[in-house]
């Protein structure tokens, strides 16, 4: 496990979805799409934040759902998580633990008319929309 990696899965986990765990945004729809993601990022946050020393990544994770498209205030969330994996071992093995845990994942979303949205592996498939003629 390096804390890196973990750090930078960590982040990408949980940047999509600060606005609804950091505000409590969720809607129903949301927490009903979303799912088994939703619960992994929840159990992820809560590790992260009961931990000594998560009011850092607590304050930088808040910056970033307020700005969600700042690249800046994301790799300072990273940088703040990667630190606080690099200083507890326990708590890099249990985030290790709740990422790898098969729930959530791809989750994929789509809208509008045609759109298509695939959480996944779709290879060899063929997808069909509304607008495709038959």
């Amino acid at each position: 496990m390096d804390a890196v990696t973990i750090a930078a899965q960590t982040t990408a986990l949980l940047s999509p979805l600060l606005p609804m765990i950091v505000e409590g945004g969720a809607n129903e729809v949301g927490k009903l799409i979303l799912g088994d993601t939703l619960t992994k990022a929840k159990a992820v946050w809560g590790l992260l934040t009961s931990a000594p020393k998560g009011d850092t990544v607590l304050a930088k994770a808040k910056q970033l759902a307020a700005t969600p498209d700042d690249e800046d205030a994301r790799n300072e969330l990273d940088d703040a998580i990667t630190g606080l994996l690099k200083r507890n071992a326990d708590l890099l093995e249990k985030v290790a633990a709740a990422l790898a845990d098969g729930k959530g994942g791809n989750t994929a979303i789509a809208s509008g008319a045609g759109a298509v949205a695939i959480g996944g592996n779709a290879n060899n498939a063929r997808i069909n929309t509304a607008l495709e003629k038959k």
